[in-house]
Formats: C-alpha cells, sequence, structure tokens
C-alpha cells in the first residue's frame, strides 16, 4: 500500500497530473481593474468564475482578439482547467467567451480565433450603440 501523494511532490505520470487537477478546487476571481493593453485602456471585473474584460469600443475589442488569437487556445485551456470563463465586452454587451463557460463557434474557428465563443447579438448590439455621456 502507498501513501497518498501531497501536492508538493513531483508529478511522474500523466495520470497523476490528472488526478491532481481533478482533485483542486476551481478558481474564484475578485476584481475591479483597469488595464491598458496594446495602447487601450480596458476594465476588468472578476465575478468568481468569470473574468469580464470591458472595452471601450467595437473596433478595440477587435483588435484585442485579433492581436492575441494565436495565445487563445493557451488561455481557453488554462481557463477551462480552473474553472474560470473570460468574456470579451464592449460597454457591457458580450462579444466573446473563451475557457469553462464557452462553447467554441464554428464562425469562430473559420477566422481564425480559435476556441471563442462569438456572441453574434452582442456583435451587432456593439455596432449600432454608441457610447453615452
Amino acid at each position: 500500500m502507498t501513501a497518498a501523494r501531497t501536492t508538493d511532490e513531483p508529478i511522474t505520470t500523466v495520470a497523476e497530473l490528472l488526478d491532481r487537477l481533478e482533485r483542486r478546487p476551481d478558481l474564484s476571481v475578485e476584481a475591479d481593474l483597469e488595464v491598458t493593453i496594446d495602447g487601450t485602456t480596458v476594465t476588468v471585473r472578476g465575478y468568481e468564475d468569470l473574468v469580464a474584460v470591458d472595452c471601450p469600443s467595437l473596433p478595440s475589442a477587435v483588435d484585442l482578439v485579433r492581436r492575441h488569437r494565436s495565445e487563445s487556445m493557451d488561455a481557453a485551456a488554462g481557463l477551462a482547467s480552473t474553472g474560470l470563463t473570460a468574456e470579451v465586452r464592449v460597454r457591457g454587451v458580450p462579444l466573446a467567451r473563451l475557457g469553462d463557460g464557452a462553447t467554441p463557434s464554428g464562425l469562430a474557428g473559420m477566422l481564425g480565433l480559435g476556441p471563442v465563443e462569438l456572441v453574434p447579438e452582442g456583435l451587432l448590439l456593439a455596432a449600432v450603440t454608441r457610447r453615452r455621456g
């Protein structure tokens, strides 16, 4: 009979890795930040299992997704493995999701965006509405 492994012991097999991932609790994120990404200031808010990245305009959101699409596969896998979903928004309107709560769309795959769920009605709404103020 072998003793149970502790979390500080090295993982030597894929089975051990999967076992450790299965036993790990999901993450919970609470955040309220302003971050500058590629020269554009975005708001990042965490709501337990959802991280919302709110862009100031549709062009800035599209540019953000395009510039980082090669990283979306790794991000989606990392988010899914921790029980988190990221959502790209424009002024609160969801445009795209990736991670645990996302269902990747065929259109996103055809556009080369990776495992991203597009929200078509959000794209339309963000395109026809303007910032108030």
